[in-house]
């Protein structure tokens, strides 16, 4: 059997949505001192929440559990390369940082539309 890496892919998948501990243990049901302890590997979450997270999120049993990758577990996986890493990127950053990207990216985008006419 492979080796249970749920505290990661918790931690990776909270951080790609982009969510701070408290707010992504709220979408769970369970309390911030409760998802921290799974985080950092003190607890492991039972198997009605590992099944709620994963369906929340869209993500294999395998992917949490494991940290197996697949093409399931990675919703970018489809992408071209670097559209999945600018994606993967994206989610990664905070929030505010999320924001000031896709304002920099919208400045881009009417710039080069004026190249166009």
């Amino acid at each position: 059997m492979g080796e249970v890496k749920i505290s990661e892919t918790l931690k990776e998948l909270r951080v790609q949505s982009g969510l701070t501990q408290d707010e992504f243990s709220k979408k769970l049901n369970v309390a911030r001192q409760t998802y921290s302890a799974y985080e950092r590997g003190v607890r492991r979450p039972d198997v009605d929440m590992i099944c709620r997270t994963a369906e929340l999120y869209n993500v294999s049993l395998d992917w949490l559990i494991l940290g197996k990758s697949d093409e399931e577990a990675d919703p970018f996986a489809s992408l071209p390369e670097d559209a999945g890493r600018l994606c993967r990127m994206f989610y990664a950053l905070s929030p505010e940082r999320q924001l000031s990207l896709m304002e920099f990216a919208e400045y881009l985008e009417r710039k080069e539309k004026g190249k166009r006419v």
